[in-house]
């Protein structure tokens, strides 16, 4: 909480002026009951019209200036509120971006996505409210309350003795609030992340005839969502009935004895009743607006908790120890490395060890779920190792910010992303001070030159987010255009030419050759064609490596591999499978 009221800062003196504006309008209001009980005290009772008039004159003017005060206030409030969401969205879209990769994942981009609409329009509605609650209630409360003892004391302290029952009631009703409101939450992620499954996967489900799995997954995600929601609002919108109700009896009891002890001779004056019943109602709103506020507390504590899980993670510069440690060299070198994905107890990497010269051409080759993605990602500083370590020139990886150690790799991830924009945007996230030739020139290398020519706006062409209108193939050949025009000293490529034929790959890991020589490189992948010409090939199964050495090499002493030779490349002539 502290964290988000940081943003607060800059609108302190704002938050003043509402402050004093709302004091202003207040002092009017609880002046109004005062001016109208000597309208009845000394004009009607006394039948002095003139006095009427002088006194309904100041009250008019009170009326005015309290209505200037709170139109006033609440433009400031509603820019104070506005500006500080903004804020809050920029801080938390930064915060965001600054995660480790790790922590997004744990939290999900459904998460994410909810935390940042809904749980800070959330904040928002609390920080409208806040002058109102922290300043003009307590006001109101404590300004009516004395101000009704002056008048008179016995009334008041007869409605008095209702507020600790309200108070005790609201407490009992919003206890189990927060739980509710939190398990609300999480199926409004769940429900957020199914959906979005639903629409990416939508030719999937079809395909498979699965619509009435995902209804069903759907299903039960919005009705439990529902039933939390429900059973919180209905708990939350029970405080209002029961307080006003207690209220009421206790306006109700104030008439009652102010009747008794006017008919009794006490001294009593008409005028004191009706101000005391006046600043009874000015307590009543108070007393309501504060059962609201502690109703609507759980909610804004959920939210508030959720947002804290993003602006209190640790961003990924910070290191272990040291100031960034810079590599000698670049060679790599993995020493019994371990890792589990988080709130898995799975290991998917286990007690790894491989090491890659500097220039060398190495390929990890294995079946779906062996691991290759998964060290990919460890290499890249994506994740942090469970156990062991990672080395490049000599430099552990728990000595190096992340932005350092990812600055030495360009790497194409498994899935090719396309981000909304121009190609020539999507190829200079690479490099962003490449020059319209050298895109160009990565992209004759790329095999893409000529679907650039194709189109009239050339490099201004744009592509859809996700790239939905260009192909598989077209969307690996742009990514691996963006891996290679960085500049850099390792390059990987995931499973990067899963989607191109033959004749294209081999086309692109010539002009790739030529262009990376004497850098090193990283493929992973499943296809023995890709993998033939690596100076060396580790062979990976269930997060170990089972096989090292050539194609050749390994024909004879892998039986994995030979089997995946086997399988792809057909039969088992003799001289088959030579490089």
């Amino acid at each position: 909480m502290k964290k988000l009221l940081e943003l607060l800062k800059p609108y302190r003196k704002q938050l003043i002026w509402v402050a004093l504006i709302d004091g202003v309008g207040m002092i009017c209001s609880l002046l109004l009951p005062f001016v109208m009980s000597e309208i009845v005290e000394r004009g009607i009772s006394e039948q002095n019209l003139s006095l009427v008039w002088k006194y309904a004159g100041i009250m008019v003017l009170l009326a005015i200036v309290s209505l200037a005060a709170n139109v006033v206030s609440a433009k400031l409030n509603t820019s104070i509120s506005a500006g500080y969401s903004s804020d809050l969205c920029r801080a938390t879209f930064e915060k965001i971006n600054s995660l480790s990769y790790a922590d997004y994942s744990k939290i999900g981009p459904s998460g994410l996505l909810t935390r940042a609409t809904d749980d800070i329009w959330n904040v928002e509605g609390t920080i409208t409210s806040l002058p109102y609650t922290l300043f003009t209630v307590p006001v109101m409360f404590i300004g009516s309350a004395v101000l009704a003892f002056l008048a008179d004391p016995v009334l008041s302290a007869v409605f008095m003795l209702s507020i600790p029952p309200i108070l005790i009631l609201v407490l009992i009703l919003m206890r189990p609030l927060y739980d509710m409101w939190d398990k609300s939450d999480k199926y409004v992620d769940l429900q957020n992340k199914i959906v979005r499954e639903r629409l990416s996967g939508l030719r999937v489900v079809r395909a498979f005839n699965n619509e009435a799995r995902e209804h069903g997954r759907a299903k039960f995600a919005t009705e439990e969502m529902a039933k939390y929601m429900i059973r919180a609002n209905t708990r939350g919108g029970m405080v209002d009935p029961f307080a006003m109700l207690l209220l009421n009896l206790a306006t109700v009891a104030v008439i009652y004895f102010g009747g008794v002890r006017a008919q009794m001779g006490s001294g009593i004056s008409t005028g004191g009743v009706v101000a005391v019943l006046q600043y009874i109602g000015m307590i009543t709103n108070a007393l309501i607006n504060i059962s609201w506020t502690l109703a609507w507390l759980p909610k804004v504590r959920v939210s508030m908790r959720r947002l804290n899980e993003i602006h209190l993670s640790p961003d990924e510069e910070q290191i272990a120890e040291g100031e960034g440690r810079t590599p000698d060299g670049f060679d790599i070198e993995i020493r019994n490395l371990s890792f589990a994905y988080p709130d898995s107890s799975k290991t998917v990497i286990e007690d790894l060890s491989l090491s890659i010269g500097e220039g060398e051409h190495i390929a990890l080759i294995g079946g779906t779920g062996s691991g290759k993605s998964t060290l990919i990602k460890l290499l890249s500083g994506l994740f942090e190792p469970s156990e062991g370590e990672i080395l490049i020139g000599g430099a552990s990886y728990s000595e190096m910010r992340r932005k350092d150690v990812r600055s030495h790799f360009s790497v194409a991830l498994q899935k090719a992303q396309i981000f909304e924009g121009t190609v020539r945007d999507n190829i200079r996230m690479g490099n962003p001070d490449a020059t319209d030739e050298e895109i160009y020139e990565t992209l004759k290398l790329s095999k893409m030159a000529d679907f650039v020519d194709s189109k009239k706006e050339g490099l201004d062409y744009i592509l859809v987010g996700s790239g939905q209108n260009v192909s598989g193939g077209q969307r690996q050949r742009f990514n691996m255009a963006r891996t290679v025009i960085k500049k850099a000293d390792v390059y990987i490529f995931d499973d990067s030419f899963s989607a191109l034929d033959f004749l294209t790959e081999s086309e692109i890991k010539e002009n790739y050759s030529a262009l990376l020589n004497g850098k090193s490189r990283i493929v992973a992948t499943q296809r023995i064609s890709t993998a033939m010409s690596a100076d060396r090939i580790y062979v990976m199964d269930k997060g170990r490596i089972i096989g090292v050495g050539t194609h050749a090499e390994l024909l004879t002493s892998c039986p994995i591999y030979r089997e995946i030779a086997y399988s792809q490349l057909g039969g088992r002539r003799e001289g088959a499978y030579e490089k």
